[in-house]
């Protein structure tokens, strides 16, 4: 009686150990999938940031053209790149970060199930209090 309850409380310990290790490694696989989605959002922000300036700046062009207008047009152009520039590097950047915070988590995530993998191996094993009762064939176990 006391052998069965100690190879359940092994098979559970190393079912544990397994189920640990299986809930790490799915939480880092939808963490890499987040941060790949976050890398995708950071181009896709690139790309609507630099398309949004190139309207604005044909925007303008057409309008002082309209006008007649011919002095400032470089310096007003200038500006505005700067600004939109600084606005996309920045939103980009943002993006990146989600990113490497996703990555992050997904590395953090598998560690933790390393190390709960690793506490609850111990309980795999028997004691040698244990094994010697068994060996025995006491049913102090």
């Amino acid at each position: 009686m006391a052998q069965a309850a100690l190879i359940a409380n092994m098979a559970s310990a190393g079912f544990g150990a397994v189920g640990a290790m299986q809930a790490a490694k799915a939480d880092k696989a939808q963490a890499e999938r987040n941060a790949f989605i976050g890398r995708t959002r950071a181009l896709q922000a690139d790309t609507a940031e630099r398309t949004g300036l190139n309207d604005e700046l044909s925007t303008i062009r057409a309008t002082l053209a309209a006008n007649g207008q011919t002095g400032g047009t470089f310096e007003i152009m200038r500006a505005l790149r700067e600004t939109r520039g600084r606005e996309r590097r920045v939103e980009v950047g943002n993006r990146m970060q989600e990113a490497a915070d996703w990555r992050m988590q997904g590395r953090n995530a598998l560690v933790k199930g390393r190390a709960e993998a690793l506490t609850r191996l111990p309980e795999f094993g028997l004691s040698l209090f244990k094994l010697s009762q068994i060996r025995r064939g006491g049913s102090n176990g």
